[in-house]
């Protein structure tokens, strides 16, 4: 284990040693450490990555997640816990037919949930990549609840909930630039809050995250079709047919990654 995190002391992009890790500290009751690289993987990694066992398939893993939560119950952990379970509450809540009656409620359970994962990072002078990414997908699970909810009051909220969750994956995007997994999210949260304001350069920004994600893991096709449906929602039509009809290589116009 300590070679491992060597590793990724020297290369926090190094994701054959998280996945490693993952499978280590799992054997070595480690949970806490397991489900924090796990999450690493599944919100921050390429796509093949995110998707494996090792990343997304654990924080699925609801004895896997109280076996973490067991432990610790604060810091990057804390928040990644708070973060799956609210997630996975708003989806059991919807796939039961009773979103519209337990909008308010689970409305009410998340903003709890960043009142404590907000109150746990406070202070923190070295704020960590993973705790902040839990942080924003607690707020875009907030707008979920809001959504739903759909009344006067919601709606004025929106906003102001997808605004912090931007800021929080800006910095995760700022802080890691070679991770594809931090610009996605960047792209979504952007996208939302163009979709609710209106704004064509919100749009414009939501592409430009987009398109560095997919140029630093060409490998992920739902990405590269999410692309494809910002750029028709922008209204560029001739760039996303091109994306349409042959990705990046077609468009001529795919971002960079960025250096450092």
């Amino acid at each position: 284990m300590p070679a491992l995190l060597t590793r990724l002391d020297r290369d926090p992009y190094d994701y054959d040693a998280r996945r490693r890790l993952v499978v280590v500290c799992q054997a070595a009751g480690d949970h806490v450490q397991a489900h924090y690289q796990a999450a690493w993987l599944a919100w921050l990694a390429p796509q093949r990555y995110a998707a494996s066992n090792s990343g997304a398939g654990l924080l699925r893993d609801r004895r896997a997640r109280d076996r973490a939560a067991g432990w610790e119950r604060s810091g990057p952990v804390g928040a990644v816990v708070a973060a799956v379970s609210a997630e996975r509450s708003l989806l059991d809540t919807c796939l039961n037919g009773a979103i519209a009656q337990q909008a308010g409620r689970l409305r009410a359970e998340v903003r709890d949930s960043i009142s404590q994962v907000e109150g746990a990072q406070a202070g923190d002078e070295h704020p960590d990549p993973v705790g902040r990414a839990a942080l924003a997908r607690l707020y875009l699970t907030l707008d979920d609840c809001l959504r739903f909810e759909n009344t006067e009051a919601s709606r004025r909220f929106r906003p102001q909930a997808l605004k912090k969750a931007a800021g929080l994956a800006d910095a995760v995007a700022q802080s890691l630039p070679k991770s594809p997994g931090a610009h996605r999210q960047l792209a979504i949260i952007r996208a939302r809050l163009a979709e609710l304001e209106d704004r064509p350069e919100l749009w414009e920004m939501a592409i430009e995250q987009a398109k560095t994600a997919q140029a630093l893991d060409p490998g992920d096709q739902p990405l590269t079709e999410m692309i494809w449906a910002l750029l028709l929602r922008a209204g560029q039509w001739a760039e996303a047919n091109r994306w349409r009809t042959g990705g990046p290589s077609a468009a001529g116009k795919a971002a960079t990654p960025p250096a450092g």
